[in-house]
């Protein structure tokens, strides 16, 4: 195995084992309160932008996920649909972040998970500063590398000013997220894979807590395997599934 291999291996193993060991905690506690939220007719939203826009995509309408994420989607956050240099701009937004909350159905209760590793950007900070002001639960995927880093909102230095407001997921992510030095490059950016991690293994946690108190955790299959299909079918015709996918 060449010696890059080997070391963008272990790096990222050991990466996802330190998560794995450092917050099993905070996941349970995030699980505990999106099943409590999605039982009792509550929304479980995700926000995030740019690569972390990737992390909602991730969990939204895919088999082996389940079906209670609804994504809130920023315009020009994308970078599959917006112009690189345009999607830095608008996450630096602040009024956008607050605007994307403002025209969200989101309501006292209602659970937010919030993913963004710097934790810097106006745009982020600002959904979260006025999610907390319609009473919605918070959870904040980060990287603790940030904490100390100012970014670019009028009032708040980063996402950790809200640490005592939120259930706290670190990705344990570095400084600038690449962690291979080829040449004098640096490569190999970890965390929409740290990311992916989490947000796969929070909702089978959550999923595991729904159907221990009793619910029907709605859960996609895959549309090509045997059954897939149908199982699919029955779960759209749900209305909190329906609702959630705009279904008429």
């Amino acid at each position: 195995m060449k010696e890059t291999t080997k070391n963008f291996l272990s790096i990222s193993t050991g990466l996802l084992q330190l998560i794995a060991e450092k917050e099993e905690a905070n996941l349970l506690l995030a699980a505990e309160k999106i099943s409590d939220a999605y039982l009792n007719g509550n929304t479980i939203y995700i926000f995030g932008c740019t690569h972390s826009a990737i992390l909602a995509e991730d969990v939204f309408y895919r088999a082996g996920a389940p079906a209670f994420w609804r994504p809130l989607w920023g315009p020009g956050m994308s970078i599959a649909t917006t112009p690189g240099f345009l999607t830095s701009a608008v996450e630096h937004n602040e009024e956008i972040g607050q605007e994307i909350i403002n025209c969200s159905r989101m309501k006292k209760g209602d659970v937010l998970l919030v993913a963004s590793t710097s934790g810097k950007n106006g745009a982020p900070v600002a959904v979260v500063e006025t999610a907390l002001k319609k009473g919605a639960i918070l959870i904040i995927l980060t990287s603790s590398a940030y904490k100390d880093q100012k970014g670019n909102h009028s009032k708040y230095a980063n996402l950790t000013s809200f640490k005592d407001q939120a259930v706290f997921i670190d990705n344990h992510v570095p400084l600038g997220d690449a962690v291979l030095e080829v040449g004098s490059c640096p490569m190999a950016p970890v965390s929409t894979i740290a990311g992916s991690f989490i947000m796969q293994l929070l909702s089978a946690l959550a999923v595991e807590k729904i159907t221990e108190k009793g619910g029907t955790p709605p859960v996609f299959k895959s549309s090509n395997a045997p059954g897939g299909l149908e199982h699919n079918e029955r779960l759209l015709e749900r209305k909190e599934v329906k609702e959630a996918f705009f279904l008429p």
